[in-house]
């Protein structure tokens, strides 16, 4: 039943629950959309630095063929990580999770084939020139966009910075005397981007934070609008955005859908005699013993009115209907409602019937069937079931 999954929990304690796995969806779209949106472009701003570089020193006048193996690469790893799609917003973690750890490893192909030809270009030329400046320039444009773009995932963003500058600055230093000042330089503004890698990501997870209690308000008013605050029951809107959605898709699939409207037999009488707050104890009374009626998860008990109840129940057919709906009546006349030393006793009337695909040409009127159903229930004597 969609009202109360454990009759253990407290409806505002499953509500919570279902926030907290929203936002926990909302988390893992979010982390797994940024990373794929901002990995997207890095192949090619590589195959472009990598161009740049080879043409400065040389390497493309003297054999184009030089930039045949980066282009096949560069384009391969572009293509793989532009196919390889977010999962749909309703997959599982675990599905998410698969997911990062290949998009993962195309990042870090990247990192790693683009110091390859930093290293290469720096071992060959072993001097600091236009093709060794352009490549150390684009090392720390690179490491620098990676602790920024990839800050939802603070390990695999230092690894990022690690596989891209490491490599260089070990070859500047150890084996290129010439480069060994550049190598020093760069190894002091890899310290600086580790130490302004952890204020990056505090920053990212503040915009998270904000963006999740912005979306926990939302769904806590959301949920306060749903819900009758007096039973804990879905209320009258939440009722007909649930009604209007089954009925179509059940219509669409012919499938069987049931309903049952419940009007509680003289409850004016109760009021008057016993006085509204009695009243309100009463329907309390009675949405607990409703729900030990209802208990399937596909089956939603709503309040739809002042003593009107609704109870949609899918794929349900007319005899296992009206046996729901005989249950709940003898229970209810058998439990009074416990107030203080008094007890008091009252009944209810119900309509049943099921959506006739052949005559029913909108939720409405399948609803107005079964109404009529449940006012002949009590104009004939109340306290029993009609079924259409």
């Amino acid at each position: 039943m969609q009202t109360i999954r454990d009759l253990g929990v407290k409806p505002e304690d499953q509500a919570r629950s279902d926030i907290e796995l929203d936002v926990q969806s909302y988390v893992w779209r979010r982390s797994t959309t940024d990373l794929y949106i901002r990995s997207k472009p890095g192949p090619i701003f590589y195959l472009l630095a990598c161009a740049i570089s080879f043409w400065l020193a040389g390497y493309i006048q003297q054999s184009w063929w030089v930039m045949l193996a980066p282009t096949i690469a560069f384009g391969m790893l572009g293509y793989l990580r532009i196919a390889h799609k977010p999962p749909e917003a309703h997959a599982a973690q675990q599905v998410f999770e698969r997911w990062k750890q290949v998009h993962w490893t195309y990042i870090h192909i990247g990192s790693v084939l683009w110091s390859v030809v930093a290293v290469t270009i720096g071992w060959l030329e072993r001097e600091p020139n236009q093709a060794v400046i352009v490549s150390v320039i684009t090392t720390i444009t690179f490491s620098t966009a990676a602790s920024h773009a990839f800050a939802m995932h603070p390990l695999h963003a230092r690894i990022c910075v690690m596989e891209l500058i490491v490599p260089s600055i070990l070859l500047y230093i150890f084996a290129t005397p010439n480069l060994q000042a550049t190598g020093i330089t760069l190894c002091i503004f890899f310290s600086y981007l580790l130490i302004n890698v952890r204020t990056t990501i505090r920053e990212y997870q503040k915009q998270i934070d904000v963006e999740v209690m912005l979306i926990r308000s939302r769904a806590e008013i959301s949920s306060l609008s749903m819900t009758d605050v007096l039973t804990g029951l879905p209320n009258r809107r939440k009722y007909e955005q649930a009604w209007q959605s089954l009925w179509y898709r059940a219509a669409r699939k012919q499938e069987v859908l049931g309903l049952i409207l419940v009007d509680l037999d003289h409850f004016k009488r109760i009021n008057d005699e016993f006085g509204h707050l009695a009243g309100d104890t009463c329907l309390q009374h009675f949405a607990q013993v409703l729900k030990r009626h209802v208990r399937r998860e596909s089956d939603i008990a709503a309040r739809i009115g002042g003593e009107e109840f609704v109870i949609i129940m899918p794929s349900c057919n007319k005899e296992q209907l009206v046996q729901v709906a005989e249950n709940l009546r003898t229970d209810l006349q058998k439990t009074p409602c416990q107030l203080g030393t008094v007890q008091i006793v009252f009944t209810a009337s119900m309509g049943t019937g099921l959506a006739d695909w052949q005559s029913d040409d909108s939720p409405d009127l399948t609803f107005e069937r079964i109404d009529k159903a449940c006012y002949q229930a009590k104009a004939s004597g109340r306290n029993r079931v009609v079924a259409v």
